[in-house]
C-alpha cells in the first residue's frame, strides 16, 4: 500500500456550547478558525440546534481540530478521529477497512447544506474508536 501523508483530526462534539468553547480555547492557546457552518432549517429539524455550530475546523498551534454542536444525546466528551481523504474511492476503502469487525454508523454520503461540497461517513472500529472519514463529493461539481 502506498504511503500517504494523512492528518488525523480530533473531532469534539458539544451540547450547544461549541462557540463558547472555541472562544475559551482561542483565549487559552491562540489559534485560528478557518471554516464554520451553522445548523439551520435547511439541515436540521432539531430546534435546539438552530443557529448553533454545525461544523467548525480550526487550529490550535499546529494541531488541526474540528468540532460541532450535536443533537440532544449525541454530544460526548469522547473524541472522534477525522481524516479527509482525496477521493471517494480512497474514502470507501478506509470506511470498509474500519468497519470490519466494527460498526458502520453512517454510510458515506453527501454532507447536508451548507457543507454539501463533500461526503462523510461515521464508523466505530472494532476497538471502540469512532472515525469520521470525509472526501470531496464528486457530484458537487
Amino acid at each position: 500500500m502506498e504511503q500517504k501523508q494523512l492528518t488525523v483530526i480530533p473531532y469534539l462534539a458539544f451540547s450547544g456550547n461549541c462557540e463558547e468553547a472555541l472562544r475559551v480555547y482561542m483565549e487559552a492557546f491562540g489559534g485560528e478558525i478557518f471554516y464554520l457552518s451553522r445548523w439551520s432549517q435547511e439541515n436540521t429539524s432539531a430546534p435546539e440546534l438552530m443557529g448553533k455550530v454545525m461544523h467548525v475546523e480550526f487550529r490550535l498551534g499546529r494541531t488541526p481540530m474540528a468540532a460541532g454542536d450535536a443533537p440532544e444525546g449525541a454530544a460526548s466528551t469522547a473524541v472522534k478521529l477525522m481524516i479527509h481523504m482525496d477521493s471517494k474511492e480512497e474514502a470507501e476503502r478506509a470506511v470498509e477497512a474500519l468497519a470490519k469487525g466494527g460498526a458502520l454508523l453512517s454510510p458515506l454520503k453527501p454532507h447536508p447544506k451548507p457543507d454539501d461540497g463533500g461526503c462523510g461517513s461515521l464508523i466505530q472500529d472494532r476497538f471502540g474508536f469512532t472515525w469520521i472519514i470525509t472526501c470531496p463529493n464528486p457530484e458537487a461539481g
